[in-house]
């Protein structure tokens, strides 16, 4: 799904129109797709709200009422602005259902007295409305935002109100989304990293324009579009053709990233995957991990260079290993000589950070997987928004590959546009989530994709399985319940199976 700034998201919804596509078409699309991405968030049947503007956000939102109606839900609509004679432009909706709405300052007394599961939709302001917004939503919004329950669920549709959609700031009163909904496109806006507090988790609806895309510079991967990066494994395969990757990962004060890493590369389709390791992190993995081919060195010591590097066809360097002398001297040499690509993590990023002269003569291709603070630390300042530091690290080594984790972790290459991931969420902030990802990445790598793919591959199919596993209830996913789901993500994302 593309990411568009709000002038050419509106051009190409108006180039549609001139070409004889109708509306009413392109909201049912909309609307279609709202419901399929919302349904599994949604509670049993309660009472939903909607905030209904003047635009067509707002005609989204009650094409979504109706269609939510018919599901069960109670519904009351909230209008900011009283209706004179608007007209819907899709003939379901007849002049009865704007009779029946609300107009503010009137209160929705069904919606305040609901003692069961509450569902709020933002369908105030579109993509046209530069923040703050007027006196009318902005009021709405400091009401609904005073009246919020903490087992409400609101959402966005397309972005919150208030939220500018550019800019990705929001200098007035906003609508705090715990799901947004991006339709047609994401907004370039919504993928700052200063929106991320109001947006929630983003998910994105494609809908078909019938005429060509715009040109962007930044893409939001969804699950649907991952998959059309899997390969297909021959009938002839086997372990030896099917690739080898080779980890250093684990230590006495962090075992269980050497258990995660060895598990998301045991997962990703390699044949051979061999841990080295400390004696004391490699008898506890082994036994939980029969698959797992080992190689055991004396604690505080590293791996045989050579040892570490023969028949692999991908190496993973990093996961739960301190910034240690004897981690910085193997890495120097590492880069120095690997003819196979390397992905980077944890202490091997922070060694990094201080000896970037190391990337200097790299005969092979890196991928390097921060969270914000490495990202940080890498650039020699604070990330205000990791598009920016990505581009700024990529100006200074553009020969590496950048994974900058977090909410829509973003995929940066010199080679191609920014690849912002469109599946996990939240739920994801916990410890050894990357360590998981680090081992997909180097499994992809070791099994013959490219890195831009084998990275975008690795994460969107990461966040997908933490989906998964988030829907048996709890407020977190533990990164091994993450690793549990990989083969059902699997085939989701293979087009094998129904979501």
């Amino acid at each position: 799904m593309i990411v568009l700034s709000p002038a050419s998201a509106r051009a190409w919804e108006e180039k549609s129109l001139r070409a004889g596509n109708r509306l009413k078409d392109l909201m049912r699309q909309a609307v279609t797709g709202s419901l399929r991405v919302l349904l599994p968030h949604l509670p049993p049947p309660g009472h939903a709200l909607f905030l209904v503007g003047p635009g067509h956000n707002g005609d989204d939102a009650v094409l979504l009422a109706l269609a939510l109606k018919d599901l069960g839900w109670k519904t009351e609509l909230l209008l900011s602005r009283a209706t004179g004679k608007r007209t819907h432009p899709d003939p379901r909706v007849k002049a009865k259902v704007w009779k029946k709405a609300l107009v503010w300052p009137a209160k929705p007394v069904g919606f305040l007295q609901a003692a069961g599961p509450r569902l709020v939709v933002d369908g105030l302001l579109g993509l046209g409305a530069v923040p703050p917004p007027r006196p009318a939503e902005s009021a709405i919004l400091h009401w609904i935002t005073k009246e919020r329950r903490g087992t409400d669920l609101f959402v966005a549709l397309d972005l919150p109100t208030g939220l500018h959609p550019a800019e990705g700031h929001a200098p007035g009163a906003v609508f705090s989304a715990d799901l947004t909904i991006a339709l047609g496109s994401v907004k370039s806006g919504c993928l700052k990293d200063p929106a991320l507090a109001q947006l929630g988790r983003l998910c994105g609806v494609p809908i078909d324009f019938g005429v060509p895309a715009p040109q962007t510079k930044a893409d939001f991967l969804l699950p649907t579009e991952a998959g059309r990066l899997i390969r297909r494994r021959p009938a002839d395969l086997h372990k030896h053709s099917a690739g080898t990757v080779h980890l250093w990962a684990g230590s006495a004060a962090y075992p269980g990233a050497a258990q995660l890493a060895s598990a998301g590369a045991l997962r990703s389709g390699a044949g051979y995957v061999r841990l080295f390791s400390e004696r004391s992190v490699v008898a506890a993995v082994s036994n939980r991990l029969p698959e797992l081919l080992i190689s055991p060195h004396a604690d505080g010591a590293s791996p045989d260079l050579a040892a570490f590097q023969k028949q692999a066809r991908a190496l993973v360097l990093g996961p739960g290993l301190p910034p240690t002398p004897a981690l910085g001297d193997f890495l120097s040499q590492l880069l120095s000589v690997a003819t196979v690509p390397v992905v980077l993590d944890a202490g091997a990023l922070e060694l990094l950070a201080s000896h970037p002269e190391w990337l200097e003569k790299i005969p092979s291709p890196l991928v390097l997987t921060p969270h914000g603070g490495e990202l940080g630390r890498l650039i020699g300042q604070a990330v205000q928004d990791r598009a920016e530091a990505a581009r700024l690290w990529l100006d200074r080594h553009p020969r590496t590959l950048l994974v900058a984790k977090g909410p829509h972790t973003l995929v940066a290459s010199s080679d191609y546009t920014l690849s912002h991931n469109g599946s996990g969420g939240p739920a994801q902030a916990t410890a050894g989530m990357g360590d998981l990802l680090a081992g997909l990445i180097g499994g992809l790598l070791a099994s013959g994709y490219p890195p831009f793919d084998a990275t975008r591959l690795a994460v969107s199919w990461h966040g997908l399985a933490a989906d998964f596993a988030s829907r048996t209830g709890g407020p977190t996913v533990l990164a091994s319940g993450a690793a549990e789901h990989l083969p059902a993500a699997w085939r989701i994302l293979n087009g094998q199976a129904v979501s």
